[in-house]
């Protein structure tokens, strides 16, 4: 919304609020600028400082050390037309003019020497993030996102269903950001020597998740309950979010919802036994695990989780 209001300012200036001091946050008023290009004609409605008019650019970018003389007051209130009446920007310098500010300004002088005001036509605002090159609050969401590197599981942990907690856990495993010994050595916290659960190697939570051979026979067995067990992972794999998404993509649409359900709910049983293990003394069980497993799998399928309820329609229950 505050977007917005930035860009009627600047295409409806004849807005009865228009001129009032509406209130926007700095990072806003920045994503704005980047996002809005001007072409002038009359000059009337082009900020001659502040607005990226000049070839995309604004005089921020092409003169900087000539903007940074200039009052904050000029920036906001001098139009292109004002400006360039007989030079006026010129009477916006001011302080000592050092050797910087003098280059500038005679870069400044030659690139304004083209500029030619068009009094019959309006200027023109374009909004650079849509190819309309007007606003839309879907095109300033998605210009949010330019440059973002993609989060490649994000969908399997957002949009499974799954309780809230448990797909946070996803989001930890998936950014290596669980406290398993490796991260507890890595900053010289106490911690276990081997794994809690097989007491072979360093617990990491790829270990733990399916290179543990606990976590293989919990797996292979949790998933041969529902007729999947050939999805399980095998004694190569060594990345938890590998095997998910082999084993996520070796299904159908229906059967993988339920599968990166059951999957989500097999990691979040394997860290809680751990935390049992760890915290409270108790001894690894692959058949206790598997009940809880069982319980929980239960509950989710009556709170609505539909992949599950499908994986359990033709099969039989724990």
């Amino acid at each position: 919304m505050r977007m917005r209001w930035l860009w009627l300012q600047k295409t409806e200036p004849n807005r009865p609020w228009a001129h009032l001091p509406i209130h926007v946050p700095d990072q806003v008023k920045a994503f704005f600028a980047v996002a809005v290009i001007s072409e002038v004609g009359d000059g009337e409605h082009t900020l001659f400082w502040a607005d990226r008019w000049l070839h995309g650019q604004s005089i921020s970018e092409l003169a900087p050390r000539l903007f940074a003389v200039i009052s904050k007051r000029r920036i906001k209130q001098h139009t292109v037309k004002e400006a360039l009446n007989n030079r006026a920007w010129i009477t916006d310098i001011q302080g000592a003019i050092t050797v910087g500010v003098m280059v500038d300004v005679l870069q400044l002088w030659d690139i304004l020497s083209d500029v030619v005001l068009q009094p019959e036509r309006e200027d023109k605002h374009i909004w650079r993030f849509s190819s309309s090159g007007q606003y839309s609050a879907k095109a300033a969401y998605e210009g949010f996102f330019l440059g973002a590197t993609l989060f490649a599981p994000w969908e399997r942990i957002w949009k499974t269903w799954a309780p809230p907690k448990c797909r946070f856990f996803m989001w930890l495993v998936a950014h290596n950001k669980c406290w398993t010994s490796d991260r507890l050595a890595r900053r010289g916290l106490p911690c276990p020597d081997g794994c809690p659960l097989c007491d072979q190697e360093q617990e990491t939570i790829n270990h733990l998740l399916v290179q543990c051979v606990f976590a293989r026979e919990f797996w292979f067995i949790l998933l041969r309950r529902v007729g999947l067990q050939a999805l399980s992972p095998q004694p190569t794999e060594n990345s938890f979010l590998d095997w998910w998404e082999r084993a996520s993509n070796a299904t159908s649409s229906l059967v993988r919802q339920g599968v990166n359900s059951l999957i989500i709910l097999g990691a979040w049983i394997l860290w809680n036994h751990r935390n049992r293990c760890v915290f409270d003394g108790a001894a690894p069980s692959v058949a206790g695990a598997l009940v809880v497993a069982g319980e929980e799998r239960r509950l989710w399928t009556t709170a609505g989780a539909r992949g599950l309820s499908l994986l359990s329609a033709h099969l039989p229950g724990d």
